[in-house]
């Protein structure tokens, strides 16, 4: 395990943070498997916290061996779990700011950051996570170069 420090420092990754109910991390982590190849070659690392679940929730979820496996999406190599401590009280500060913008339907459904490997936020947002879009956005903020569509008549599919 590492840090988020860590990881953004050393190993130079960004972090696309999602936390949400069960089914937004669903959702969302689904909408991640789609796009994976683009993680690869962006060095982007997707956290997902599922919020509503007490510690002792959090630690008897399936290792991912033997009976209890986890489905693809949670055990791809860009996924990981949120590690020590502090996140309970960090999600809740940035779902109590994002209802104050966008009202209660956030708890349903769910948030995402999107943090560079600089440490610097770069996107909050509310419900569906538009991969696509982040990638860009994280790859224009690290190379400075806006993305030209290579099909520019399928962008209305973005």
């Amino acid at each position: 395990t590492a840090t988020l420090a860590t990881m953004q420092g050393m190993a130079k990754q960004h972090v696309i943070l999602v936390a949400g109910p069960g089914r937004a991390i669903r959702d969302a982590l689904r909408g991640a498997q789609l796009n994976k190849v683009n993680f690869a070659m962006t060095n982007i690392l997707v956290v997902p916290y599922e919020t509503g679940l007490t510690e002792a929730d959090r630690a008897s979820k399936p290792s991912g061996s033997g009976f209890g496996d986890r489905p693809t999406y949670e055990t791809q190599p860009y996924v990981a779990e949120p590690v020590g401590p502090g996140w309970e009280e960090f999600i809740e500060a940035e779902m109590q700011t994002a209802i104050k913008q966008a009202g209660e339907k956030v708890r349903d459904d769910g948030i995402a950051l999107v943090v560079a490997n600089d440490g610097k936020v770069l996107r909050r947002g509310v419900g569906r996570v538009p991969w696509k879009q982040m990638v860009d956005e994280l790859e224009e903020a690290v190379t400075g170069e806006k993305k030209e569509s290579t099909v520019p008549f399928l962008e209305f599919l973005e």
